[in-house]
């Protein structure tokens, strides 16, 4: 029988929690779990980790209702101005490859909404405002998986939809829409399988970004007896189970008890 341990890691963040199963190989440790061993565990995690959950834990953790789901698209003039840079800085965009002409305009895009959101800070710190956000560039139907034009994502703190209209559509680079998060909708991982699902795989490249003042939880890990099913805390509320098969890595998402909930911080004062 191979030599291990079953370690369960727990994350809250807002109003949801999370709990996944995994099995380590190695001696199983004695008290307090050392970072070494940490360390294993997280690895072995890896295989069941996404960019989806991590980006819904930050989403969960950091918005509220009120808060904003974004889009920022390219006009005519906005793709000649991110189409300009490229070539300015050698960036392959007029390459015969399509795959090579792509990651370029991907790359041209990011740089452009990197520059929108150094805008959009400094218009909130005059206001005494600070921005929080989730961000991502996107040339892909998420449900067909074809090319469409370069655009973003975003989810943006209350109150920032002036600064966005300033730095983007004012700018001649495009529309900006937004949609304000629901205040019945807790469990906000539908926002990022949505934002994800539309993300293409970029080797190097991150799935999504954020601003610095954001929340992250953190997990927590407890050594389990056995690779039984895991449970759902006592007032919480089932979400997601993934198929439980014994022996196999374990996943379950739930709504918090409500003594457990935490609302997501205000954004900070602008520094």
């Amino acid at each position: 029988m191979q030599e291990g341990y079953w370690v369960v890691r727990t994350y809250e963040a807002g109003a949801v929690g999370e709990k996944t199963k995994f099995f380590v190989q190695g001696s199983r440790p004695t008290g307090k779990i050392r970072r070494k061993d940490r360390d294993a565990a997280r690895k072995q995690e890896q295989n069941e980790y996404s960019a989806q959950k991590a980006l819904a834990r930050l989403i969960n953790a950091n918005f509220t209702a009120g808060d904003l789901l974004m889009g920022l698209d390219y006009s005519e003039e906005g793709m000649e101005k991110i189409l300009t840079w490229a070539r300015e800085n050698g960036l392959p965009v007029d390459s015969e490859d399509e795959a090579q002409q792509m990651d370029a305009i991907w790359e041209a895009a990011s740089h452009e909404l990197d520059n929108a959101l150094r805008r959009v800070k400094r218009r909130l710190k005059k206001q005494g405002m600070d921005l929080k956000a989730v961000y991502s560039t996107s040339d892909m139907d998420g449900e067909t998986g074809e090319t469409v034009r370069v655009h973003h994502h975003l989810v943006v703190s209350a109150g920032t939809q002036d600064a966005f209209l300033d730095a983007w559509e004012k700018c001649g680079l495009g529309g900006v829409s937004w949609t304000p998060l629901w205040k019945d909708q807790e469990d906000r991982t539908p926002i990022a399988e949505y934002i994800i699902r539309q993300v293409r795989r970029i080797p190097d490249a991150k799935k999504y970004r954020s601003t610095r003042n954001l929340t992250r939880p953190q997990p927590k890990d407890r050594i389990a007896l056995s690779d039984a099913e895991l449970r759902v805390p006592t007032g919480g509320k089932l979400l997601f189970r993934q198929e439980f098969k014994p022996g196999r890595p374990q996943y379950i998402r739930y709504s918090l008890p409500p003594k457990r909930k935490k609302a997501p911080p205000a954004a900070p004062p602008a520094a």
